[in-house]
């Protein structure tokens, strides 16, 4: 038989183009246990899979490992095989790698949440609170789950009239994290497009399910778009022996679908009785205030009575001092007018010549008081009590007894 002869390099191609062919497209699936795992320039991945009979070099790039992984792990990957011509070396290119095996997957996920926690996903300080009356929400869900029907149902049972945008997502299989992811993020769009606030909550949820149906739910990239998306999370699995790191970093957790819902809006009839019990209170108040300012204005009246009544009193007492000590003051005035009128009587001329004195005047109506003052000759008056005699003085001298 004549050989085939080739380059290296068209030999290389042949070979890859042969296993491209006999698989014709599909990926190849190959479950083994990991060795020799390494991350290099925080971009790609290598690690070898090998059981007892065999060893396989495998390569990815590090987006798409999705799950932390470490030697002696048992994984099963997909891809495709071939030999890369730079180097001569077959190498297995993963585009999907998935843990085999319970014990595996509880250990990787477990060194991620401890991953989380350490970075602060889980801190119960940065949890908030849900508005007690919703008006929109946006509920990631399957709607052909029964937990959407089971929020919806509920929902407006409780609460009629809440707006409810539902964004269709796979919340099972390989698909699902992606599923999600996108609607996470059309949801963070829409709430920096309408402004802060635009929804109330987010809620995330799907009906119960085996552990490894359950495994979306612990996507490292989802539970890193839940923790920060600027919406108030609330994230609802149907189960309840396991916890998901989705659960843990939302800021509510519901049970169920049908404890998110019970959780996520209040009953009616509570509120209404709330209120029935508020009126009651407010009323008690007002009655209360009403009673409390009643016995103020009685107190008040009652008090301005008996100052009115000590008031008239006082005017009374006050009437009778000041009239007892007019009465007494116009006696004493009466008394010194009486007084004064004796005196000015005593002190009248006309009452002194009355007793037979005369008053002597010049003829210039000046008073003589002495005898010095007359000459001869000089002319004076003389008045009486009942009138005036004019004489003349004849001697140079008169003497006045």
């Amino acid at each position: 038989m004549t050989p085939q002869f080739f380059t290296v390099s068209d030999f290389v191609s042949y070979i890859n183009d042969t296993l491209k062919a006999i698989w014709d497209g599909d990926a190849v699936a190959i479950e083994g246990e990991v060795s020799g795992f390494r991350v290099s320039q925080g971009q790609w991945v290598n690690f070898d899979i090998k059981d007892d009979g065999g060893l396989i070099s495998a390569f990815m790039v590090l987006p798409k490992l999705r799950v932390p992984l470490e030697d002696g792990m048992k994984v099963r990957i997909y891809g495709t095989p071939r030999i890369y011509p730079k180097y001569g070396k077959f190498s297995f290119t993963v585009d999907r790698l998935e843990l085999v095996g319970e014990g595996a997957i509880k250990k990787a996920l477990a060194q991620l949440r401890a991953k989380l926690d350490t970075e602060g996903l889980f801190d119960p300080s940065r949890k908030r609170t849900l508005p007690r009356f919703p008006k929109r929400i946006a509920l990631v869900a399957s709607r052909e789950s029964a937990a959407y029907g089971d929020i919806i149902r509920i929902i407006n049972e409780r609460w009629a009239g809440l707006e409810i945008e539902l964004f269709h997502v796979v919340v099972q299989g390989d698909r699902a994290p992606a599923s999600i992811i996108k609607a996470l993020k059309q949801i963070q769009k829409r709430e920096q497009e309408n402004g802060a606030g635009y929804y109330d909550a987010l809620v995330l949820t799907r009906g119960g399910g085996s552990f490894d149906e359950l495994m979306a739910f612990n996507d490292e990239q989802l539970v890193r778009e839940l923790y920060a998306s600027k919406v108030p999370t609330m994230v609802a699995i149907g189960h309840e022996r396991d916890t998901t790191l989705a659960e843990e970093v939302a800021d509510v957790r519901g049970s169920t679908p049908t404890d998110c819902a019970r959780r996520l809006v209040p009953d009616k009839e509570d509120v209404l009785y709330e209120l029935s019990m508020l009126e009651q209170a407010i009323g008690d108040r007002m009655q209360g205030i009403i009673d409390e300012y009643t016995q103020v204005i009685h107190t008040i009246f009652t008090n301005v009575d008996k100052w009115l009544v000590t008031v008239l009193h006082r005017s009374q007492e006050l009437a009778v001092a000041t009239s007892t000590y007019a009465q007494h003051w116009i006696i004493h005035l009466l008394q010194r007018v009486d007084g004064y009128e004796r005196f000015l009587k005593s002190v009248d001329p006309t009452a002194v010549m009355a007793r037979g004195y005369a008053i002597i005047e010049l003829a210039k109506d000046e008073i003589i008081t002495s005898a010095k003052q007359l000459k001869a000759g000089q002319h004076i008056n003389i008045r009486l009590r009942d009138g005036t005699v004019h004489a003349t003085i004849d001697g140079e001298q008169a003497t006045l007894l």
